[in-house]
């Protein structure tokens, strides 16, 4: 495993109100769904801005992959559906409704995102790379 840079801080938004949410734009495609789950996520602010000069945004998992902000102002939001949530699925929220779904807690992307081996460190640095904020160290 190799260092991480520190500084790179995202917030932590509650999969409970994603996933009542995604449960409603389920409800409404499907007659007969199974109620999904959404795990926590960590919504990070993208260097990159949109058309209008407004930030973009991108929501990752645990494991460092993550969803970029679509052109419409809607970010994918994965969820677990079924009986163990042997199912994956998805639904695009837009990226107000992601916002109201942050909690008080910040967290750092290099220590959000899991540690075990090259593909989840790759995964935070491609993440990092794209964030606005510069950090504040360079190396953990």
């Amino acid at each position: 495993m190799r260092e991480r840079s520190k500084g790179y801080m995202g917030n932590v938004l509650d999969g409970k109100k994603l996933a009542e949410i995604a449960n409603k734009i389920y409800a409404l495609q499907y007659p007969d769904f199974t109620e999904c789950k959404v795990d926590d996520l960590l919504l990070i602010e993208l260097e990159e801005k949109n058309a209008y000069g407004d930030p973009r945004y991108a929501v990752i998992c645990s494991e460092g992959v993550g969803w970029e902000q679509d052109t419409y102002g809607c970010l994918e939001i994965p969820t677990d559906i079924g009986q163990g949530g042997y199912y994956n699925g998805r639904v695009f929220i837009s990226v107000e409704v992601v916002k109201s779904c942050q909690t008080i807690f910040k967290k750092e992307v290099s220590e959000y995102i899991r540690t075990f081996g090259d593909r989840l460190d790759n995964n935070c640095s491609l993440w990092q790379s794209k964030m606005s904020v510069a950090p504040s160290t360079i190396l953990a």
